[in-house]
């Protein structure tokens, strides 16, 4: 296969989850789609770096996700990343009602998840779907491993109040 060639297949077969891992992180298509074709621009010029140690979706979410968090860093919002989260209240709101048992649609999903502000958002994903480690996601983003933490815990507990929400509307369907 030529080297066109294959780079055209890879794309066709993997942009959309690309896309997809960019959107968890920005919440908002049309930047997911820049970003991932960005990633995919820095994979072919990485190509050198695959060794076929693992898989070559993995390798390539990892640029992928990389990216993402790249953007993310040069964002004003991103700066102060290790403000002083330590003593401010963490507990969920006074609705206290455990999530009714409901099936969540993948778009009910990550419309919740996208709501989340964006240090959550990020810690979340950083956790919960690529399975880092709070000293990772720490050395990741320049934050201490509490204020990592914190953000999931915070993370959590808004994703399922908003989930709450969804599931009641559910519910009065």
């Amino acid at each position: 296969m030529k080297k066109a060639a294959f780079w055209a297949e890879q794309y066709r077969r993997h942009i959309g989850k690309m896309v997809g891992a960019c959107y968890r992180y920005v919440a908002d298509w049309d930047l997911a789609e820049d970003l991932a074709e960005d990633a995919f621009l820095a994979a072919m010029e990485k190509a050198d770096t695959y060794h076929a140690f693992g898989s070559f979706e993995g390798w390539l979410m990892k640029i992928t996700v990389n990216q993402a968090l790249m953007y993310l860093r040069n964002c004003p919002i991103m700066v102060e990343w290790d403000e002083d989260l330590h003593g401010q209240e963490t507990a969920e709101e006074a609705d206290e009602q455990d999530l009714p048992q409901t099936e969540f649609s993948q778009e009910e999903l990550l419309e919740a998840i996208g709501k989340l502000p964006v240090k959550q958002r990020t810690v979340f994903n950083l956790y919960a779907v690529e399975h880092c480690s709070h000293a990772e996601i720490a050395k990741t983003l320049g934050i201490s491993i509490a204020n990592s933490k914190v953000l999931l815990t915070r993370a959590r507990a808004e994703l399922q109040q908003r989930l709450k929400v969804v599931a009641r509307r559910k519910i009065q369907m």
